[in-house]
């Protein structure tokens, strides 16, 4: 199982620690160790399953009780994880010589 920044495998499905607010409900969500499963409440549990979240520990506050808002609370701090972008994810660079390196042969000659 192992640490939650390990690189083994692939990568956490919640890269870093997420909080979603609606009304005075806030969730937020924090990676868990791979293998721990959804550690959260029976809503925000299915609501995770149904994103495809497998190893996550949640905390909440506020009026919980009131369902709607600690459904949006929970869909919130869902999206930002969406937003993240890991640097496994991140598109290739190519860098190219800088000006004077490139025509250094040309500055070099006196004419």
């Amino acid at each position: 199982r192992g640490y939650w920044g390990n690189k083994i495998g692939a990568p956490h499905t919640v890269p870093c620690k997420v909080t979603g607010n609606c009304g005075s409900v806030s969730v937020r969500l924090v990676p868990a160790p791979k293998g721990t499963g959804v550690v959260a409440s029976p809503v925000p549990k299915k609501l995770m399953q149904f994103a495809g979240v497998e190893d996550v520990y949640t905390q909440s506050d506020g009026k919980t009780r009131t369902m709607g808002n600690f459904i949006k609370a929970t869909f919130d701090s869902l999206q930002k994880t969406y937003a993240f972008l890991t640097p496994d994810l991140w598109a290739p660079t190519h860098f190219a010589k800088d000006p004077c390196q490139e025509h250094t042969d040309f500055l070099a000659t006196n004419k």
